[in-house]
Order: structure tokens, then sequence, then C-alpha cells
């Protein structure tokens, strides 16, 4: 029975104890509230819905994929899924208002639940010593080196430079042991199991380039230290060193249960926005009619999941002569541009009718970056990854620079984003989204 299934069948057991504990507690202090509980059998009724929507939600929320329980990382993820197992609890009760479960139940139960899986967890917790090695020779690299002694599960086992000419050498007190050649040596001698990467001038596409040859390591685990994702630190797995967030790149993150929450709020969420914004699509018909001659919408052809071939859709905001796939503009008064185009383009009001290619799924809501086929034939083998989930309408390439990032840089913010997919991040995407697109940041 392995560690993580055992800690299943433990949470359940305390989960289950905890309701009909929660229950006779309520019973006892009747006196106290001054009317009795309603019947035992009403909460034997819920209790295989708890029990699910509480464990479902540990799973999802990633409480089961670090152990150790007394990493502030990993009390953060018990602690959102307490949040969000006792929104559900209280949710399901209102709809099931029938069953008249009592809410002081619940709010009992909710107190006693998170106080008995926090103390097992810290209890039972062990700490696996990481031996790590170190990508970078910097001023990033030192500031990890100085308080990397203050996680005690990590123990520094050499320095990896960019240059040869290094080997050899210290950086702080750990001695250079090779270069990016030498990685791969280094893993498969399964003397280390951990990866960080903290050299501001080694460029993103050779970080990953190096995690997608190697994640069918399953021993290993990649980090990446940038205080860049520190913006949306808390959509990832993220672990500090100091105050230098390391962000986790893992494998290929595919989960049933997120592709259809993600999948079903995707829908709910584009027929609304295509509901509430019909008005709209008339109204800048009407302006883009006026303004120029040609067609209302724009159409060309993009990559999807899988490299299927779709049409990708949106409201015209250049003049009909501009050839189909010429390059999308990189600054502003670029004069293919019409009038109601620009304002169109810098409230992103033209990606509009991208929605129904989302109820088409085509495309979800966030994902990477959709690119014209021609562009993605030039892919390098660890670019083509992305073409595993739907593109999107924003990621983190939308609301960590638009069009203010190079391409290529574009792209390999995607591949951070499917390796640490989940529905918060999801969210907070779609959040941050919206508060750039009001300030019309990057959009050209």
């Amino acid at each position: 029975m392995t560690t993580d299934f055992r800690r299943l069948i433990s949470d359940a057991f305390i989960i289950s104890v905890s309701w009909f504990g929660a229950y006779f507690i309520r019973m006892e202090l009747s006196g106290l509230f001054g009317y009795k509980i309603n019947p035992l059998k009403n909460y034997v009724l819920a209790y295989p819905f708890i029990l699910f929507f509480w464990m479902i939600t540990a799973i999802y929320t990633g409480s089961y994929k670090k152990y150790g329980g007394k990493n502030i990382s990993e009390i953060v993820l018990a602690f959102r899924a307490w949040i969000i197992s006792s929104l559900i609890s209280m949710s399901f009760a209102f709809l099931v208002r029938e069953m008249y479960l009592s809410r002081s139940v619940l709010i009992i139960f909710s107190i006693i639940c998170f106080l008995a899986l926090t103390f097992k967890n810290y209890a039972l917790s062990t700490k696996e010593l990481r031996k790590a090695v170190l990508v970078g020779t910097g001023p990033l690299a030192i500031r990890i080196i100085q308080k990397i002694e203050d996680i005690t599960n990590y123990q520094i086992k050499g320095i990896i430079s960019l240059q040869s000419s290094d080997i050899g050498k210290k950086v702080d007190r750990y001695e250079v042991i090779g270069t990016l050649g030498s990685i791969g040596e280094l893993i498969d001698s399964g003397t280390i199991d951990t990866l960080i990467f903290a050299e501001n001038s080694l460029h993103l596409s050779a970080v990953m380039d190096i995690v997608s040859k190697f994640s069918d390591k399953t021993h290993m685990k990649f980090f990446i230290a940038s205080s860049g994702f520190d913006y949306i630190r808390y959509g990832f797995a993220v672990e500090f060193v100091g105050d230098v967030p390391l962000v986790e790149l893992g494998g290929f993150y595919h989960s049933p249960i997120y592709e259809f929450i993600k999948r079903t709020f995707d829908i709910i969420f584009s027929v609304a926005v295509l509901i509430i914004t019909a008005p709209l699509f008339l109204v800048i018909a009407v302006a883009i009619k006026l303004d120029s001659p040609g067609p209302v919408f724009f159409t060309q052809e993009r990559v999807g999941k899988n490299g299927k071939i779709f049409k990708i859709i949106k409201f015209r905001t250049m003049y009909k002569d501009v050839p189909r796939y010429s390059l999308s503009p990189r600054a502003p008064g670029d004069p293919r541009i019409t009038k109601v185009g620009k304002f169109l383009r810098r409230f992103s009001l033209d990606e509009l009718p991208q929605f129904i290619n989302v109820v088409k799924g085509e495309m979800s809501v966030v994902g990477p970056r959709p690119e014209m086929p021609q562009i993605v034939q030039e892919y390098e083998p660890w670019q083509r990854e992305r073409l595993k989930v739907r593109p999107g309408i924003t990621g983190l390439w939308q609301i960590l620079g638009r069009k203010d990032l190079p391409l290529e840089q574009n792209i390999q913010y995607d591949m951070v984003y499917i390796r640490n997919r989940s529905f918060l991040l999801d969210l907070i995407i779609i959040l941050k989204t919206i508060s750039i697109v009001i300030t019309g940041r990057g959009a050209y």
C-alpha cells in the first residue's frame, strides 16, 4: 500500500469521524441552541456526498502531490483545500434544503476536520532530504545559496556553470562540478533528484529543453528561480528560498477531473459572455462597416490541440487588403490597423468572437497562445508539447507582457503553464486578464 493511498484512507477516516462527531456535539449542545437537531438519518444520507467532496477537493488542489506537513507551501495547500471543501459543503446543504442539514454541524465539522487533518499530517510527516544541483553562478544563485540552509530538506551537491572555465572553482562554499552538458550524466547517475535553475542569463528555452528531455525521470524535480512568477505565485506550486520563489516545472499535467471542470467552465463562461455582449457585437459590426470596406469578421487558420487545424474568429481590425497571414502588429501606430480596429485591439474587443471557438471546443478560455501553421512548423521538439492542450483566449503570455514580449518568450510561458495547470491558476489568469484589458496595457 503506497504512502498516498494510506493517507487517503486515514483522511477518509478522519473526515468520517469528524462528520458524525460534529452531529453528536451539536446534539449535546441542543440546550445551548434552544432547539433540537434534525434526525441522524439526514446526516447519514448526506455523508457519502460530504466525504466525496472533501476527498476529491484534496486530490484536485494538489494536497497529495507533496507530503510533509511542515512546509509552509503544504500548509497553504491544505488550507486551500479546506476552504474549498467548506464552501462546497455549505453549497450542498443549501441545494438539498429538504434534508435540513444544520449550519452549526457544518461549521463544527469543518473546524474539527481541519484541525484533525493538520495535526495528523504534522505528526506523521517525514522530511525527505532532496539532493539538489544549482544551475547558476550569478547574484540570483548566490541569494539562494545564502538562504538554502533555512530549508532543511535541501542538500546542495554542487553547482552547474554556463562556463567550462568555472569547473573546480567555488561559488560561495559550493564547488562548480560541471556545465549544462553534464546535467544528463548527473541525472542518470542517480546522485541528484532536484535541479534548480537560478541563472538570469540562461534563456528559458534552454531550461525548458532540459526539463522536457529529462521529465520522464520520475525521481527528478525541476525548479526555476524567478521573481517574475511572483506576480501569479498563488496559482503555482511554489516554494520560497528566502524571498525568491521557486516554481516547479513538472511533467505534463493531465487530470480527467480537471479537464471536465475546465471544459464545463469554458462552456458556461463563454455562453454567458456571448449573451451579455450580444448587443455589443451589433455595435462593433456597424462601426467596422462604417469605418472601412470589408467583412466584419476575420478568420485565420490556427493550430489547436493535437495539431488540429481550426479557424479562429475575430472582429476585423485591419484593412481588407492586408495579407491574411502577415505578422501581427508589434507596435502602436501600425498603418495596417483601421481607426475602429485600433480601439478594438486596445481593449481586446476584437477577440470577443473567439468565445464561439471555445463553445465549439476548438479553444479554451485559458491556454497556450494559438499560433499559425507556419510558425508551428518551425517548433523545436520541446515546443510541440504545448499542442497537448487547447489553445486559449488568454494565458500567461497575456498577463506577463502581452505583445511587449517576444514570440519565443510567449511560447516559453505557455510551457510553464501546461506544466502547472490548475483551475485556481486559470481563475487567477482570467481575473488578471480582465484588469489588463481594462487598462489596455501591451495591446496594439
